[in-house]
């Protein structure tokens, strides 16, 4: 073992003397900061090469002559102490966590997509979508790029060709090439691969082995837009596509009622006072619900309760829901009642609330509930919100309720994580800010003092 350096905290020489440098401790040498983990016969050394840079470790084991030294690729103190003692702990539970050579990127991105519990429980859409990403990670770094090379620097230029457009990738063999976009198509691309890296750890590919010995990238923060756009819809805006939606249906029922159009004008006619019944009660359900738009066109008529002028509920099922949790959420009269209205239009008994045209049995695409509030808000008059078009109805729905328990309306809308809710969902407004800004209590000498 070389000897370790003394403490360089700016003490004079007499007090350093005093005090005898441990091993175990962290402390400070010429070439930047080191300690040891463990005792005789396994023992880990973590240092620096220069100060400010990445830390290494150096493993000692009394059967084997050569240490085995390897860059922990983070230049953060603490979370090179946490790799070097799960790795510590790996050989004293006699799990050698070598790794099995070089792991390129489509390999691991491949098996964290096939065999990762985490990742096959999300829905199929964002299956799709996280396969995207996983192409678009590809055509940038690379098909065999070995992932346990990957750095800081590697995330930064991912981040800037990201943003400024240009990676071509394909699709079902098709070529395309992303435009230019915000910080958050990066970070979730990132996210990705971040969750990749994280799974692989803890991956066995044979005994004592596993497919990655650390995480390469565990240190490195990603980025996060400064000013995200989040828009959020309004009553009027509700008011004003639902009249939209409206006109729609009885322009078609009116040449329903015309006995001199022909049959197929008829037909059509019929298709579209169904299509704009069904777009009209997508907008209610988005407005009175605040529902991601998956769990909106997977509603089954099973799936509510809509007894006769009294409160129901709506079971939201786990396979429609993107984080897989089942909900039941109570409705008041008012909305059951609407619904029980549309139900009678549509002619519906059972069945998917939103069927396609050419196999009921299938609900439509998240897009087409998307084009139908397009076209709304376009007969509407109305400008298209930079940044949603469903999404800003659950960012009105959830903003409207934040005088109501935080708890209660994660439930009621179907917000697994309460942070979440209150980070990117509920707004501040005006409205509110004065209600705060005017609060009459005042804290007194009794109320500080507690008497």
């Amino acid at each position: 073992m070389p000897t370790l350096g003394r403490y360089e905290t700016g003490a004079s020489e007499d007090s350093m003397a005093s005090h005898k440098t441990k091993r175990h401790e962290w402390h400070l040498t010429t070439r930047g900061w080191t300690r040891s983990l463990g005792e005789r016969g396994i023992r880990i050394r973590l240092f620096q090469k220069r100060k400010g840079g990445n830390f290494y470790r150096a493993v000692w084991r009394s059967d084997r002559g050569t240490p085995d030294r390897r860059c922990l690729h983070t230049t953060d103190r603490s979370e090179a102490e946490r790799i070097g003692r799960d790795l510590l702990a790996a050989l004293l539970r006699q799990e050698d966590v070598q790794p099995v050579g070089p792991v390129g990127l489509q390999y691991l991105l491949n098996r964290y997509q096939s065999e990762s519990a985490t990742f096959l429980d999300n829905a199929e859409s964002t299956k799709e979508e996280a396969a995207t990403r996983g192409k678009l990670l590809v055509a940038h770094f690379g098909t065999n790029c070995d992932v346990r090379t990957l750095n800081e620097d590697d995330v930064l230029a991912y981040i800037q060709r990201r943003l400024a457009g240009g990676i071509k990738y394909q699709i079902g063999g098709v070529e395309k090439v992303t435009g230019k976009v915000r910080m958050r198509s990066p970070q979730a691309d990132l996210k990705l691969l971040l969750a990749a890296l994280k799974w692989s750890t803890t991956v066995r590919v044979g005994q004592g082995k596993r497919l990655l010995e650390f995480h390469p990238l565990a240190a490195v923060r990603l980025p996060h837009e400064k000013n995200p756009k989040r828009p959020i819809a309004t009553w009027e805006r509700f008011q004003k596509m639902r009249t939209a939606a409206q006109r729609l249906v009885a322009k078609a029922e009116a040449i329903l009622a015309d006995p001199t159009q022909k049959v197929v004008t008829h037909a059509t006619a019929e298709a579209n006072r169904l299509k704009w019944l069904r777009a009209e009660l997508a907008l209610v359900l988005f407005e009175a619900t605040g529902r991601r738009r998956g769990s909106v066109r997977q509603l089954r008529w099973e799936d509510m309760t809509l007894p006769a002028g009294a409160e129901g509920e709506i079971q939201w099922r786990a396979e429609a829901d993107k984080k897989r949790q089942e909900w039941v959420t109570p409705i008041p009269v008012a909305l059951v009642e609407e619904l029980r209205e549309f139900r009678r239009k549509l002619g519906a008994v059972g069945g998917l609330v939103f069927p396609t045209l050419q196999d009921p049995s299938r609900p439509v695409h998240e897009d087409l509930l998307s084009s139908w509030m397009e076209v709304l808000q376009d007969r509407a008059g109305l400008s298209k919100l930079d940044g949603g078009i469903c999404h800003p109805f659950r960012r009105k729905w959830a903003t409207e309720r934040k005088h109501l328990p935080v708890k209660d309306v994660a439930a009621a809308g179907g917000w697994k994580d309460v942070g979440t809710l209150l980070t990117s969902y509920q707004q501040a407004d005006r409205e509110t800010m004065l209600a705060v800004m005017s609060e009459p209590k005042k804290v007194t000498e009794a109320v500080a003092l507690g008497s």
